[in-house]
């Protein structure tokens, strides 16, 4: 399977179409959609066959969203999981009430933790970080995608048990490793005005970091 994994799009629309143009003539199974999309955008990806996520857009713009697309966008789920990979838009690990986004709109407003306790930074949240690669551990499996930061990044805890941050384009994801992968924004990129997204191979196990010129 070779996954396309956006994230980020924050109602631009016309960095998802330069995107998906790009797609368009490369062989895609499937579009991971790392939630923070706004209401304009979403019709985008009805063609194709692909999986959301929710962000913390759809959790405090839900009511936004067109009248008949509500029911489905609250029905996101929180996270994803496939052979060796789990995806979510800040961190797979989730409060239990947090598993859709109407569902987490709920309990923010019952409960009103902070914002960072349901999406915490994979970049600087060193916590939120080691409790991630505990979960890639705990479910053997070798790369968290995560969005959220609008920063393309890659760290990866080794079989010597030490973190690094790896450089791209190109990244593997051996069998004795954990790497979380940060795909980067299509719409508000915070490391340069270009979109990015990322490609999965999941038979190799390679991830491609892909930035389009503007």
């Amino acid at each position: 399977m070779l996954y396309a994994i956006l994230s980020d799009i924050h109602g631009n629309s016309r960095a998802l179409e330069q995107v998906l143009a790009y797609l368009a003539a490369r062989p895609i199974d499937a579009f991971l959609h790392l939630g923070d999309v706004g209401p304009e955008p979403l019709f985008l990806f009805d063609p194709l066959p692909v999986q959301h996520i929710f962000g913390n857009w759809e959790v405090t713009m839900l009511d936004d969203f067109p009248a008949a697309r509500r029911e489905e966008v609250g029905a996101w789920p929180g996270r994803r999981r496939g052979p060796g990979w789990v995806a979510a838009h800040a961190t797979p690990l989730l409060p239990e009430p947090c598993q859709t986004t109407l569902a987490t709109r709920n309990y923010m407003r019952s409960h009103a933790p902070r914002w960072t306790q349901i999406f915490p930074s994979l970049l600087h949240d060193e916590a939120a970080i080691w409790a991630a690669l505990a979960e890639l551990a705990l479910h053997d499996q070798r790369v968290a995608f995560y969005g959220h930061t609008h920063v393309q990044a890659a760290q990866q805890l080794g079989a010597d048990n030490r973190l690094r941050r790896l450089s791209g384009p190109l990244i593997d994801l051996p069998p004795d490793a954990r790497t979380l992968i940060g795909v980067g924004s299509v719409g508000a990129p915070a490391d340069g005005n270009a979109p990015r997204f990322a490609l999965f191979d999941s038979e190799r196990m390679q991830v491609t970091l892909i930035a389009l010129p503007r």
